[in-house]
């Protein structure tokens, strides 16, 4: 027997008895221990050993090679053994390895693999660990003789949110110290096509296998699913979420929300300035100096102060406009407000309808309607394409008011420049259009261009590209404002109540003032004057 390192011990029978004899360790090593040998006897059902002497030949051992007689029966002799425990998840078998009696049969690598295997063991046999023990011999130390394959855990599906889920408005501060409250990260805008959140599917990992060969399930995870509202769809691969609108979107819980309407309290401090990819509804008010734009409709419950407000669509000011001569109101399509006062600016791309309009400037390709209670027109200059109709248009006082139909005369003149500056763009097309056909002859001729000519084909082209794009946008032009000079000549001004003296008519580039207050009638441009009829 090859000998261990450590402190052991080995019994031997003799004719007189049972002998115990304890070896002392290396240095550096542990000796032996008497617990292993009352665990030994008690394992191998040997009687009549004198605890006494045991403990004696252990005290004396760990320093010398110490030999007792510890019974006088005679035992028969036991062979080299392993204890084996397992695990109580079936994963891992331990041994620990006994010494043979003297002259005892020691055991072999096939030997200590059967008996593992008559423990039922039929999976991870470690033959690197029993080769380990039979070249090391260290007895009463643990071994790990054999070790299940554990499962591969997997991992819980997940959600990743391509967007920011936890907003904060945050004020900028300037480089001067001061707050700048109009620029506020406080909304989370999308295009239609956007990718709002990624699934990443679950990992159910891959099952293990135990020592007596049964499938051992990794930990169950959790499967993850998209939650979400309208305006989204699922990808083909059922792995992303989509946007169908522009808009925004908001995470609440764990549901997503697309919408192409933003709805607000209140546009201030708490919101600063709004830029939206779609509608707005504004449940209070527009404080002044903040800015409200949007792709879609405006709708404002509330008052509109000292504001500016740009739509692509419709805006609807369902109280009105008290606009400290610095409001500016913008809209694609028509404007419909309670009152509309002291206004810098209101265009309209259709009509404009209020109760009341005072002291503000502003213009419609549509019609200009103060109908309502009131109907008032007062102060200020008030300009239509077609029609200016209200109830009454100025005062008692005599404000200056002026209303103005029909194109403007800049747009006349802006007719004329265009008809001129399309004759001399068609002109230039002619030209290039020649020099890129001679360009292709000679390239054609030749077989090449030179370095030179190349370049001034190129030259050519993008000219071409550019004098087109010029033309296409002017050609537009000329045709929207031809339109509007035709519908200059039914231009009209509306009165159904009174209109006053201090009122300033326009029509196109002919003025006529109100000399005298007037009832139920409405003024038009016949020929080359302004005529006056009742309703």
């Amino acid at each position: 027997m090859g000998k261990c390192s450590k402190g052991y011990f080995q019994f031997e029978t003799r004719q007189d008895g049972l002998y115990l004899t304890v070896y002392p360790p290396s240095e550096g090593e542990a000796p032996a221990e008497a617990g292993e040998a009352l665990f030994y006897i008690e394992k191998k059902n040997i009687y009549g050993c004198d605890i006494a002497e045991f403990n004696e030949a252990f005290k004396k051992g760990a320093t010398r090679q110490t030999t007792v007689k510890v019974s006088e029966e005679r035992a028969f002799p036991v062979s080299e053994f392993g204890n084996y425990t397992m695990s109580y998840d079936n994963m891992v078998m331990e041994a620990v390895f006994y010494p043979p009696f003297v002259g005892a049969h020691e055991l072999t690598k096939e030997e200590i693999k059967k008996d593992i295997a008559a423990l039922g063991v039929v999976n991870g046999i470690s033959e690197e660990a029993i080769e380990l023990f039979l070249k090391e011999k260290r007895y009463f130390e643990t071994y790990v003789v054999a070790r299940g394959t554990k499962p591969r855990e997997g991992s819980d599906g997940s959600i990743e949110y391509m967007f920011n889920t936890q907003l904060k408005p945050t004020p900028k501060m300037n480089d001067d110290g001061t707050v700048d409250f109009h620029t506020l990260e406080n909304v989370n805008h999308i295009k239609a096509g956007d990718v709002v959140a990624v699934l990443h599917p679950e990992d159910k990992g891959d099952n293990g296998v135990d020592l007596f060969g049964r499938a051992v399930m990794p930990r169950r995870v959790k499967r993850a699913v998209f939650r979400y509202g309208r305006n989204l769809e699922v990808s083909e691969d059922k792995l992303k979420l989509i946007s169908k609108v522009n808009g925004h979107v908001t995470l609440e819980n764990d549901k997503i929300f697309v919408s192409d309407v933003m709805e607000i309290v209140d546009v201030d401090t708490s919101t600063g300035d709004i830029d939206y990819d779609g509608s707005i509804v504004i449940k209070g008010n527009v404080l002044a100096g903040f800015s409200v734009k949007a792709s879609g409709d405006v709708s404002v419950s509330g008052i509109v102060e000292g504001a500016t407000i740009i739509a692509g669509g419709n805006i609807t000011f369902n109280r009105g406009v008290q606009g400290m001569n610095k409001a500016v109101i913008k809209a694609g399509g028509n404007i419909v407000s309670k009152f509309i006062e002291s206004a810098k600016s209101v265009e309209a791309g259709g009509d404009i309808e209020a109760d009341s309009i005072l002291h503000s400037k502003m213009s419609a390709r549509g019609a200009v309607k103060a109908s309502g209670r009131n109907g008032l027109i007062v102060g200020g200059e008030v300009r239509s394409i077609s029609l200016v109709e209200a109830k009454n248009i100025g005062n008692e006082m005599g404000t200056s008011t002026v209303v103005a139909v029909g194109i403007d005369p800049g747009a006349k003149r802006r007719v004329d420049e265009l008809k001129v500056s399309l004759q001399e763009m068609g002109n230039n097309k002619i030209q290039l259009n020649q020099i890129m056909t001679a360009l292709r002859k000679k390239q054609e001729t030749d077989g090449s261009l030179s370095a030179e000519k190349r370049e001034l084909q190129q030259k050519t082209m993008r000219n071409l590209i550019l004098l087109e794009k010029d033309l296409t946008e002017q050609k537009n032009e000329l045709e929207m404002l031809r339109k509007q000079l035709g519908e200059d000549v039914n231009a009209r001004v509306k009165v159904s109540g009174n209109i006053y003296v201090g009122v300033k008519l326009i029509f196109g580039d002919q003025n006529y003032f109100i000399k005298e207050k007037c009832s139920y009638c409405y003024y038009m441009k016949e020929k080359a004057d302004i005529k006056w009829h009742t309703l």
